[in-house]
């Protein structure tokens, strides 16, 4: 079973992704292609310079193109393990892609947009926004990429909006509810 999680910047995918590792599951991260081609062609790392490069091969290869690169990494680790756990899927052709590979439930995690912005700025990656306008600006990429359609339409939905007992509680519960108590 593919556990697909998806949300907007600094929702909590990462710290989910903890938790899934923390319970022994392989996590797979969609942005793991697209920072490795972006690499290979020494472009730069940025907020802007990831958004563009992954909305250009979007437009080329399609909505699912990120999730089809991605399955030639997770395809061996489905056949080896019970669950894998996706971070960071952008939209329903995504999710399609991984139901080809095998049964694929989608969580969404919601936070408000200040404490997105306050967790983004903590955590100081390239590719984060660095203000609230850079932080909307991703968001309305995002959406364009089809991120607030799969947030509506997902199995589950994950508030990130208390303690990081609280979040780590909920993610280990609904891993759980999908019978992924044992990875």
């Amino acid at each position: 079973m593919i556990i697909a999680v998806c949300g907007f910047r600094g929702s909590g995918k990462s710290l989910f992704g903890e938790v899934a590792r923390w319970m022994g599951f392989p996590v797979f991260e969609m942005s793991e292609p697209v920072l490795e081609e972006m690499k290979r062609r020494n472009m730069p790392i940025t907020n802007a310079g990831v958004r563009e490069f992954a909305t250009e091969i979007r437009k080329t290869g399609g909505k699912d193109v990120v999730a089809k690169m991605l399955c030639e990494k997770i395809a061996p680790a489905i056949s080896k393990d019970k669950y894998v756990v996706v971070i960071g899927a952008r939209s329903v052709d995504e999710i399609n892609v991984f139901r080809k590979l095998g049964r694929t439930a989608c969580v969404a995690l919601v936070a408000d947009e200040k404490k997105r912005l306050l967790r983004t700025k903590r955590r100081g990656k390239p590719s984060d926004p660095k203000d609230l306008s850079g932080l909307r600006w991703a968001d309305e990429i995002e959406k364009k990429w089809g991120l607030g359609e799969l947030v509506e339409k997902c199995d589950e939905k994950i508030e990130n909006n208390s303690s990081l007992e609280e979040f780590e509680a909920k993610a280990k519960a609904v891993l759980g509810k999908y019978g992924a108590g044992n990875a």
